[in-house]
């Protein structure tokens, strides 16, 4: 089964909430300048579409799952996916990355182009999950920077600590990936910690992440995916303080579908929460700590 075949499996019906919010609001991306990647004495971080991010924790630069090259023109992502947005930086202009760390194989979180273009150009180091681990190698990746993701571990990057979070993504049919083909990323600075969980089934590990100040929200409410109410969830028990909504806008994907959720439908479940729910343009950057973002 395609995975663009996914339906959404949470409706939810006429809501009434005091929540002020624009139905749909088309996003407008904001270029990312080469001055956000110098060395500075805070954290940084931006969307930077679908399920991308990107992070500068005082002069380190980490990405994760950076889908940052166009197609055949800059109407199309590498994946051959219509663009609705342009993206805010690509991968020939990034001027520095020192971390790329992949949660999974999908398309919409792992594409050759950007891979090789960040390898060739920059030569980080790539943290990633045993099958995209295999990929990479066979691109001529040196194995001296390649770094096989196990569940719960940690490491040294730079000012900051990589924490690997566990992550359930079994949407195959045949063959449905295991624990540790995905994963998710804290990244612990001085400044303050940020949660990607990738895509991810609500496991129970989850919940005993804590003291996290930014969480990227999956809205994709579609199968094997935490969808609002697991992302609700981990942001109560994890204490996120901002909730960065993620996998949508971006693609010209159907209604309801692992990239075409509206972020809007999570505002029923985020309702009364203390963390603020932002839904940010791509390259729209945020400062740590958390007193710098309004």
């Amino acid at each position: 089964m395609d995975r663009r075949h996914f339906v959404k499996t949470t409706i939810i019906g006429a809501v009434l909430f005091d929540i002020e919010f624009t139905s749909q609001r088309k996003l407008k991306t904001i270029p990312i300048n080469q001055s956000f990647f110098g060395q500075q004495k805070h954290t940084s971080f931006a969307w930077l579409g679908m399920a991308g991010a990107i992070i500068n924790c005082r002069g380190t630069i980490i990405l994760i799952d950076p889908l940052i090259s166009y197609g055949q023109d800059e109407s199309t992502c590498e994946t051959g996916d219509k663009l609705l947005v342009p993206h805010p930086v690509t991968a020939e202009q990034i001027p520095k990355a020192d971390y790329v760390c992949y949660t999974h194989a999908d398309s919409d979180h792992f594409a050759e182009k950007t891979a090789k273009a960040l390898n060739r150009r920059l030569a980080p180091v790539f943290i990633c999950p045993g099958p995209i681990y295999e990929k990479l190698l066979s691109f001529g990746v040196e194995e001296r920077r390649l770094i096989r993701i196990r569940d719960f571990a940690s490491y040294s990057a730079g000012n900051s600590e990589i924490f690997i979070t566990p992550a359930l993504h079994d949407w195959q049919k045949v063959n449905p990936w295991k624990r540790e083909d995905c994963c998710g990323y804290l990244i612990r600075t001085p400044d303050g910690n940020i949660w990607h969980p990738g895509d991810t089934r609500l496991i129970p590990e989850l919940e005993d992440i804590k003291n996290v100040d930014v969480l990227f929200f999956d809205v994709a409410a579609v199968d094997s995916h935490l969808g609002p109410e697991g992302s609700a969830r981990i942001a109560e028990t994890s204490g996120a303080k901002v909730m960065i909504a993620y996998h949508y806008g971006t693609f010209d994907l159907p209604s309801g579908s692992y990239g075409g959720c509206d972020p809007d439908d999570s505002l029923p479940y985020v309702k009364g929460m203390k963390a603020k729910f932002l839904k940010p343009d791509p390259g729209e950057v945020f400062r740590l700590p958390m007193n710098q973002i309004n």
